[in-house]
């Protein structure tokens, strides 16, 4: 795991989010490294949404919003609206091939300038992710290696 390593403020994607709810080993490090304030997490509420209804589909919806919920009402997550970022994550689905949850994570990367942590590197990032760091002129990391 990268874990030991990230510090600062950073963007979160919604897989990372999801290692969190489920307190995997991964997940536990993330957030002993949020209660040590080594690491400031954003995130948007459609990644929320989608965390939501992800978990949803694994634990049902009651243990999903619980858990989202307790993330939320640790106030350790600063959660932007996306409203800010609409123009930029059409700019994004236009230019990429990716779903629209990661447009909302990267373009909330571009507009803070920070860098953006994902599980991992999936297979369709593989032939743009240098692409995508170009565009989000921000540092792309992924906390397990394929």
């Amino acid at each position: 795991m990268k874990g030991g390593s990230l510090k600062g403020d950073m963007v979160f994607d919604t897989s990372i989010i999801i290692e969190m709810s489920l307190a995997t080993t991964y997940g536990k490090e993330l957030i002993k490294s949020i209660i040590r304030e080594e690491i400031i997490p954003y995130t948007t509420m459609f990644n929320i949404t989608e965390a939501k209804y992800i978990l949803c589909r694994i634990l049902g919806i009651d243990e999903s919003l619980k858990r989202i919920g307790l993330i939320l009402d640790s106030n350790y997550f600063t959660i932007v609206n996306t409203d800010t970022l609409s123009d930029l994550v059409s700019i994004c689905k236009c230019r990429f091939p990716i779903s629209l949850a990661d447009c909302y994570t990267l373009s909330l990367a571009k507009k803070m300038s920070l860098p953006v942590l994902f599980y991992k590197l999936e297979k369709e990032f593989r032939p743009i992710v240098q692409e995508l760091r170009n565009w989000t002129n921000s540092e792309i990391l992924f906390l397990v290696e394929d």
